[in-house]
This record gives structure tokens, C-alpha cells and sequence, in this order.
């Protein structure tokens, strides 16, 4: 993890009562006053043990600072409840707005949807880079870029 202050620490995985979401993981205070820089979360870089950075946001909860564990986290890292184990977490330096390399392409050849990108507020911009990073497959992932771009260009000419 190059390129900023790397912070690493032992957590566990926490139930969590509600429809959306199921478990979390907390971190503590001392560890999140250094990304939080006012209201709101950050986004963040982690790594669970030796394994590869994901893109993920520090999360107010109950005032208190969470990384929300989605099931596909639990099942690719085998996290267990109360057991403890070893995280990593930076800053994000993208913001959690870095293309992935298919969406970029895409982009990259068509200037109307890469103008319809732009104008989207950081939000959204950050809502289709996750969706097309969920895609298991580099055709997958094409296939997704491909369709924002379309999207995108409907609705940004549909507002013209």
C-alpha cells in the first residue's frame, strides 16, 4: 500500500440489526479521527491481512466510525463473528472516483458520454465505477462500461 500513511490494526466482524445492512466492521476512534476531516464519511483504501486493497468508506454509525462488510467481503476473506483479524486502511488518493481500466477505454473513445461522466457529481460518478468493478469478468466489465456510456449519453441529451 504506497502512497500514503498506511494504518493497520486488529478488528473483528459485528452483527448489525437493520434491512440494508448486516454486518460491520468497527474502527476505532483513534485509528478513524485520522481520515475524518469533517461530516460525512471518507473513502478509503483496505487490505484484510496480506490480501489486495478494495475500495470502501469510513461510515458514521451511532457515533462511532464502520466499514461496512458486505457478504461477498465475508465469503472472499472467510471473516468470522468475534474473531479477530488484522486490517489495513489508507486514504483513498482517488477518492474513490479511479476509472477502471474497461470504463476508461470506453470513455476515452467516446467524447459525448466521457462530457456526460463529467457532469456528474462525485456520487454518482463513484455508484457506476463500483457497479463495473463488480463485474467478475473483463467481459463482464465491458459490457457494463458500455452500457453507463449509453445511459449516460440518453440522459445528459435528454436534459439538452
Amino acid at each position: 500500500m504506497a502512497g500514503s500513511k498506511v494504518l493497520s490494526f486488529n478488528v473483528h466482524l459485528e452483527p448489525v440489526e437493520g434491512p440494508m445492512v448486516h454486518h460491520v466492521i468497527i474502527v476505532p476512534d483513534e485509528f478513524s479521527k485520522q481520515f475524518i476531516t469533517g461530516k460525512g464519511s471518507a473513502c478509503i483504501l483496505c487490505s484484510i491481512g496480506q490480501q489486495p486493497e478494495f475500495p470502501c468508506a469510513l461510515i458514521p454509525r451511532h457515533e462511532r466510525f464502520v466499514i461496512i462488510a458486505s457478504k461477498k467481503l465475508i465469503k472472499e476473506h472467510n471473516l468470522q463473528l468475534e474473531i479477530p483479524f488484522r486490517i489495513s486502511i489508507r486514504i483513498d488518493p482517488g477518492n474513490g472516483l479511479e476509472l477502471p481500466e474497461e470504463f476508461s477505454e470506453v470513455l476515452a473513445q467516446d467524447e459525448f458520454a466521457f462530457q456526460a461522466y463529467e457532469a456528474l457529481n462525485d456520487g454518482g460518478k463513484r455508484g457506476y465505477i463500483y457497479y463495473i468493478r463488480q463485474g467478475k469478468s473483463i467481459d463482464t466489465r465491458i459490457k457494463r462500461s458500455m452500457e453507463i456510456a449509453e445511459k449516460l449519453k440518453q440522459r445528459h441529451g435528454s436534459k439538452q
